[in-house]
């Protein structure tokens, strides 16, 4: 009895399993959209010691308030959670509903914002769920594979913000001078946090996933009949004793 009951619970318990299709992975997609359009417009005030270098303050540290929208941390913490398949399947579904529906972009919406400078920082989103769900799915999670992750992940977003607000710069669809205030504001002191809050969220995708995965696990499979077991085992059995014979 209590092997049985053990067998059970070890087939619910997430092992390092590729995410299935299954109704409960369509309503985790459902929940990872609808926390990536509410992490667009949350702010985090950010309170702390940075080095300034300035003459007054203490061995060149001094207090530093940080205006910090965590969506890059909710993207990796997308790409642990769902994998690259449907990680991505959460991206499409919010670039649709941007262009189409409502404005959930962090500058507005429609199809028009696609010559905005952050839509090059969406579409990293994509590269950077790939290349994450990769890394950490071949390790198993471990801190290592996380760390790598985390920089991989963040710099791939960066990099593909980057390029692209060069790109709408020179067709002339962004003043150049906008461009250096804009990648000073995305892509400057912004990349040590999101590699920093990158490598949380995704430590704590792990026992958030073991939740999870009780929804999305594909429980379709037909379990064995008792019967047809206990009858292999008879057969097996009479097989090693003729054999023995």
């Amino acid at each position: 009895m209590n092997k049985r009951i053990k067998g059970e619970f070890e087939e619910i318990i997430y092992k390092g399993e590729k995410t299935p299709f299954s109704l409960g992975t369509l309503v985790v997609v459902c929940l990872c959209l609808l926390l990536l359009i509410v992490v667009t417009f949350t702010q985090l005030n950010l309170t702390h010691y940075w080095p300034l270098g300035l003459d007054d303050t203490i061995f060149g540290f001094g207090t530093k308030n940080y205006m910090y929208i965590p969506q890059i941390p909710v993207v990796l913490f997308i790409a642990a959670i769902l994998g690259a398949r449907f990680g991505s399947l959460v991206i499409i579904l919010y670039l649709l509903i941007g262009f189409f529906m409502w404005p959930v972009f962090a500058l507005g919406g429609g199809l028009g914002y696609i010559k905005s400078y952050f839509f090059g920082y969406i579409l990293g989103y994509f590269f950077a769920i790939v290349f994450a769900s990769r890394v950490l799915y071949y390790d198993k999670f471990s801190i290592k594979s996380m760390l790598y992750a985390s920089l991989i992940g963040v710099l791939s977003i960066h990099f593909c913000g980057i390029l692209y607000t060069a790109i709408l710069g020179m067709f002339h669809l962004v003043n150049f001078g906008f461009i250096i205030e804009a990648l000073s504001t995305l892509s400057g002191d912004k990349v040590i946090y999101d590699i920093v809050f990158s490598f949380i969220f995704i430590a704590l995708s792990i026992p958030v996933k073991g939740v999870l995965w009780l929804m999305m696990k594909n429980y379709s499979r037909p379990k064995r009949d008792a019967r047809t077991t206990q009858e292999a085992r008879q057969m097996r059995r009479l097989e090693r004793e003729k054999a023995q014979g």
